[in-house]
C-alpha cells in the first residue's frame, strides 16, 4: 500500500520549484549567449552554436510540457533524460560560445547542473 504523506508531498513541491528554477536559468543562459552571437559574423561555428541552443530550447519545450501538466517530476525518467540532454547541450553550448563566456555565466551552468544532481541524489536516498 501507498502511503502518501504531507511532508512526501512538501518535497515533491520542492523539488519542482527547484526544477523550474533551474529551467528558468538554462534559458536565461541561452538568451545570454544567443545575445552575445547577435553581434558575430555567420559561420559554421555560429550555426553550430545557434543548433545547440535550439537543442537546448527544445528540451526546455518538453520539460515545460510536462511542467504545465504537473508531472515535472525529478522522478519521473521522461523529465530527468530530458532534464540531462538538456545539461549536455547547454555545455556543448559553452564549448562552442568559450570565447563568449565569462566566469559569472560558467557558474550558471555549473549551478544548474549541481542542482540536478542534487535532486538525483535526493530523490534516490528517499527510494532506500
Amino acid at each position: 500500500m501507498l502511503c502518501v504523506t504531507e511532508t512526501d508531498l512538501t518535497v515533491d513541491r520542492e523539488n519542482t520549484a527547484l526544477l523550474t528554477e533551474l529551467m528558468l536559468q538554462a534559458e536565461m543562459f541561452c538568451a545570454r549567449i544567443e545575445e552575445a552571437t547577435s553581434r558575430l559574423p555567420r559561420t559554421n561555428d555560429v550555426d553550430e552554436l545557434r543548433m545547440k541552443i535550439s537543442q537546448c530550447r527544445g528540451a526546455l519545450a518538453v520539460l515545460q510540457g510536462f511542467f504545465e501538466t504537473d508531472l515535472l517530476s525529478v522522478e519521473n525518467t521522461i523529465v530527468s533524460g530530458t532534464f540531462r540532454q538538456l545539461i549536455m547541450s547547454l555545455m556543448w553550448v559553452l564549448f562552442e560560445a568559450r570565447g563568449l563566456v565569462d566566469r559569472r555565466l560558467f557558474r550558471k551552468l555549473v549551478q544548474i547542473e549541481s542542482g540536478f544532481t542534487y535532486l538525483l541524489l535526493a530523490a534516490q536516498s528517499r527510494k532506500t
